[in-house]
């Protein structure tokens, strides 16, 4: 196997395929934050209307059917365990659970969460709380130097089960913070250019399927980021723009399994074309209403965060 540098790669600097990356296992645990203070105080991105009519008590519905569906799959023994962080007054974006870190394995086993640096003062205090969520789980906190702005899994997304990842830049994250992190998790990663403004996270255009497959929205990318992402995948499958606009779909959450295989999924509900592109990898497909939580700009990925 040739060894592959931690480094991040521009899409054309990349001579390797995911098969030269060594295997890693995948999270098994599930972190919500509860949307005690969650509300649409101000624009943040395309989807966000300032005082728009987002109702609180179906918001808090709508959470509490995402979790008690995680806590059945817990039960089934697909999920190891499902913990929850209490909101916190002031900070309405909370709830967004995949924007404060990245959790990551190191090779001899340290447990790491390089905490972000939030775009919108708004939300630099959450991250703050979710640092000591990590202290209580014997986490080893990093706070990158070079203080670019990075939203943590919300813009940088693992190939599945491989120790190789994808950083998305152009709208929340900077590009260069990239060649600070890849040292720190001591892992490769390709950085992808997005250039829609509707699609200002990576993980509301680009969805890894399997090691060999992923669903993407073509028009979020650079063509040499697409480029790139057709060399990556065996199967590339195009969504729908209407479908991760109106419904996104691409902010679903594939569950896997620590060795590397798909056993669940959950998407926002009324997403056809996706809805089957998953299915063809998948049979056990959940759809559940996310809709007050889509007028912040985010669905099922945004909210949840996967923990070792």
């Amino acid at each position: 196997m040739t060894p592959i540098f931690a480094k991040a790669f521009q899409p054309l600097e990349v001579h390797f395929h995911p098969d030269d990356c060594d295997v890693r296992l995948e999270p098994t645990r599930v972190l919500l934050c509860s949307p005690d203070y969650y509300e649409i105080k101000d624009v943040k991105n395309p989807y966000m209307m300032a005082g728009s009519a987002m109702v609180k008590e179906k918001a808090v519905q709508q959470w509490n059917d995402l979790r008690n569906l995680y806590l059945a799959l817990k039960k089934e023994g697909v999920l190891q365990d499902v913990m929850s962080i209490d909101g916190i007054e002031g900070c309405e974006d909370m709830v967004f659970a995949a924007n404060q870190s990245f959790p990551w394995v190191m090779w001899n086993g340290e447990k790491i969460a390089v905490m972000s640096n939030m775009k919108h003062e708004s939300r630099q205090t959450e991250v703050l709380y979710f640092e000591d969520y990590y202290k209580d789980l014997k986490y080893t906190i990093i706070n990158p130097q070079s203080r670019g702005v990075f939203e943590g899994m919300g813009d940088l997304l693992p190939h599945p089960g491989r120790k190789l990842l994808y950083g998305g830049h152009g709208f929340r994250t900077e590009a260069s913070v990239y060649d600070e992190i890849c040292r720190i998790v001591d892992a490769p990663i390709i950085k992808l250019e997005l250039i829609n403004e509707h699609f200002y996270h990576l993980d509301t255009c680009f969805l890894p399927l399997n090691e060999s497959e992923v669903a993407i929205v073509a028009e979020a990318f650079s063509p040499e980021s697409l480029q790139l992402i057709k060399r990556m995948f065996e199967g590339v499958y195009e969504i729908p723009i209407h479908e991760a606009q109106e419904g996104f779909a691409a902010n679903a959450h594939i569950i896997y399994n620590p060795n590397r295989k798909m056993t669940a999924a959950i998407i926002q509900k009324g997403n056809p074309v996706t809805l089957n592109i998953i299915q063809q990898s998948v049979h056990r497909v959940f759809e559940v209403n996310t809709s007050e939580f889509m007028k912040s700009g985010g669905s099922v990925f945004c909210m949840k965060m996967m923990v070792y």
